[in-house]
């Protein structure tokens, strides 16, 4: 049997999600898959006993997120393997294509060019929540590209998906992000009425950010702006500084999502002359490639 390694950062899980789901479909082609979830005092890993290494984060701000860029800067990679990289945001847009460039230019330093790149879809933890018809119509989208990343490993194809010299340098600009979580989190508060002291936010932060001081909650500040903290929070209790009117609190349920998905589902094709309109290339070009491999 073949060893599929899935190395990944989550924020609110949505990532998380999206691996746990891609394992289900490895280990019904005959791979035994084991995970690495990156956080703070994770221990490097090492690829030589896995056939497949899938790479899986979220973009933040068009980039792979700092943190987790550290972490996989550390790998020591060897160019006799198949990688994967597995990417995912709330949205199509086209400087998302930028987002692995850094990890990109470790594999050609390494010599590695067996390598593929897919872009899925999930809903927003952040500027505004998504509609459970909408989410599900991503969910059912990303049905479609899963089956499409297995049959490519299957043919031993590597897709890859291009950016550009105006792409990369917006993104390079934009990746002051990394330091935006350290700067925001002086800003960030806690209703001391609303709060219920059940110390979720400490517990499942991935960096350690949060503690309590006087019975208080109280942040360092290494943040990564990834809002698992106030997306958890059972009492919406949290003020996450510049951008606490984009903040989404409470989580998607993706589980059941995925179970009431349904190939009707026309959420964008109904609001395709508002924001979701940027959706409707993006899910075309996944239908077709899908007809193209099943001819269905």
């Amino acid at each position: 049997m073949k060893k599929a390694l899935i190395i990944y950062f989550t924020g609110t899980y949505n990532t998380r999600f999206l691996v746990q789901e891609f394992a289900k479909r490895l280990e019904k082609n005959e791979y035994n898959v084991n995970f690495t979830e990156v956080k703070e005092g994770t221990e490097v890993v090492h690829l030589n006993d896995y056939d497949l290494i899938t790479i899986s984060y979220p973009i933040y701000a068009f980039n792979i997120p700092s943190f987790f860029m550290k972490y996989l800067k550390k790998i020591k990679y060897l160019n006799n393997k198949k990688y994967l990289i597995l990417k995912q945001s709330g949205e199509p847009l086209p400087l998302n294509n930028a987002s692995s460039r850094k990890l990109i230019r470790i594999f050609r330093k390494n010599k590695i060019t067996n390598y593929s790149e897919y872009h899925f879809l999930l809903p927003y933890n952040i500027h505004f929540r998504f509609e459970d018809e909408f989410s599900r119509e991503l969910l059912y989208s990303n049905e479609k590209l899963f089956d499409i990343v297995l049959e490519e490993l299957k043919q031993g194809l590597n897709t890859q998906i291009k950016s550009n010299i105006f792409y990369n340098l917006n993104a390079w600009m934009l990746s002051i992000q990394g330091i935006g979580g350290k700067i925001n989190s002086f800003l960030y508060k806690v209703d001391e009425n609303k709060c219920i002291k059940c110390n979720k936010c400490v517990k499942i932060c991935p960096v350690n950010n949060i503690y309590i001081k006087d019975g208080k909650i109280k942040f360092h500040h290494k943040c990564l702006m990834c809002m698992r903290c106030s997306m958890y929070c059972p009492k919406d209790a949290f003020s996450i500084g510049f951008i606490n009117s984009w903040k989404v609190n409470g989580p998607y349920n993706l589980e059941k999502m995925n179970n009431e998905k349904s190939e009707n589902d026309q959420f964008v094709i109904k609001h395709k002359d508002e924001f979701y309109k940027i959706y409707i290339e993006y899910l075309e070009k996944i239908k077709e490639k899908h007809k193209y491999y099943f001819n269905n």
